[in-house]
């Protein structure tokens, strides 16, 4: 599988109102679903002088390794100004941005669950208003 392949998969899931532990989850299912080998991490993030204590990514392994997925990172910073990676990336284009934390182990969503938390805020809205 291409990078640009794994972004098709992986990039409509950016829509959802998830933060970053939900929008690992969604992902992990996606690419456990997809048997493209991977680790879900939890720590910490550094980008310039802003720290982001409590976070959620997936580092992508084998074939795709040097390769994160992070769709979340952005939503915790201040400063709008900071080159900031988001969605699927090469970790070494982005010297200024340090992660920090461990593996853990992480089960694929149930499919009603994936189904709840993939929709984005219309598609609730939209249920909402049915009768």
């Amino acid at each position: 599988m291409t990078i640009d392949e794994l972004r098709q998969i992986l990039n409509p899931l950016d829509a959802s109102p998830t933060e970053c532990d939900g929008m690992t989850r969604l992902c992990h299912t996606q690419l456990f679903q997809h048997n493209i080998p991977h680790q879900v991490y939890r720590g910490s993030c550094r980008v310039d002088s802003q720290l982001i204590p409590f976070h959620f990514w997936i580092d992508l392994t084998e074939h795709l390794r040097g390769w994160r997925v992070d769709y979340r990172l952005r939503m915790w910073l201040k400063d709008k100004k900071l080159d900031v990676p988001h969605g699927v990336f090469n970790l070494a284009a982005f010297s200024q941005v340090h992660y920090q934390g461990e593996a853990i182990e992480m089960s694929p969503l149930s499919e009603p669950l994936f189904q709840i938390l993939s929709l984005d805020s219309t598609s609730l809205i939209a249920c909402q208003s049915k009768p």
